[in-house]
């Protein structure tokens, strides 16, 4: 295996390289962690109207729309339940750079008047672009100020974001993209169900 890493490095100098990812050391959630939550009894019940609010508070409605909320800079996640599984849109999430669609890539926008904007690159106006920052701030550069642009490996999206979430809180935002089953049971008020 490393002698096909070593050759396809080699011949893709501009590609990312063919390994696994690595977790960050600061990290408070591990893919194992948080996989084996989410396919848990505990962790498969989340709430959809809750998870709307966690969409806001990690930050993911500043790149990404869902149902008609949030910016189109990053993909639209209003149907990603149907389309990845949970593993999938956790292993997005927790290694943003590991496979990063074209579409979607980091550049770097150097400036002839001395600034780096890095981030996803969008069409502004006429005489503009827009560079949507890993921070959600949008930056507008006259194409006439601009030097050169570069490709990163990097992704835009920052690392960690789940960071500051509960692990109650990741599940009812797993059920906001639809990646836990809507409950087709009915309650009484004193929370037993209705069979």
């Amino acid at each position: 295996l490393k002698l096909w890493q070593r050759w396809f490095q080699e011949e893709n100098p501009d590609k990312p390289p063919a390994e696994l990812p690595v977790p960050n050391a600061d990290s408070k959630w591990t893919m194992h962690d948080l996989l084996h939550h989410l396919t848990s009894t505990e962790g498969g019940h989340g709430t959809a109207s809750k998870g709307a609010i966690v969409f806001e508070k990690a930050q993911c409605i500043k790149c990404h729309k869902s149902g008609g909320r949030g910016e189109s800079l990053g993909p639209d996640l209003t149907t990603v339940g149907k389309r990845f599984m949970k593993k999938q849109l956790l292993e997005s999430i927790l290694y943003p750079s590991h496979v990063i669609s074209d579409q979607y890539a980091s550049k770097t926008v150097l400036t002839n008047s001395g600034r780096t904007y890095s981030g996803i690159v969008a069409g502004g106006g006429q005489d503009d672009i827009v560079v949507l920052q890993s921070t959600g701030e949008k930056v507008r550069v006259d194409k006439d100020d601009i030097d050169e642009i570069i490709p990163n490996r990097k992704s835009s999206m920052p690392e960690g974001l789940l960071d500051n979430l509960t692990l109650e809180e990741i599940s009812d935002l797993f059920a906001y993209l639809g990646m836990i089953p809507v409950q087709n049971v009915a309650r009484r008020e004193d929370g037993t169900t209705v069979q």
